[in-house]
């Protein structure tokens, strides 16, 4: 049986797999991947809006979001998911989000936010 050793420089994690082997996993966070995650918090607290304000699972919404320009950058390149995912119709991004049917003030990682939603037929 023969071993292979190999060294790997930090900032790497190491990630047991089956059978002994190991996995090297870059912990580096991309402005991609930022910007990912931050759309996948906005899709967060908007299902929480959505369930606390008791609308049905297939009503549509009108969604606003206004908060810092990383936020709404991030929003912005992910708009067409975030919509398919909270069913919104529209989606206004910035100072013309209004207030409509519901609103929250929600810090998403350090980013202040302001989320408002409306039930539309």
């Amino acid at each position: 049986m023969a071993f292979v050793v190999r060294t790997f420089v930090p900032p790497l994690s190491l990630v047991p797999l089956i059978r002994a082997e190991l996995a090297a996993i870059d912990p580096a966070v991309t402005p991609e991947l930022r910007m990912e995650g931050l759309a996948r918090e906005v899709v967060s607290r908007v299902q929480r809006m959505r369930k606390d304000a008791q609308l049905a699972v297939s009503d549509r919404i009108l969604l606003g979001i206004s908060g810092t320009t990383e936020l709404e950058e991030a929003v912005r390149v992910h708009q067409t998911r975030i919509a398919d995912e909270v069913l919104a119709r529209e989606i206004t991004i910035g100072d013309d989000a209004t207030t409509i049917h519901a609103e929250q003030a929600v810090d998403i990682d350090g980013h202040p936010t302001r989320i408002a939603i409306e039930r539309v037929d």
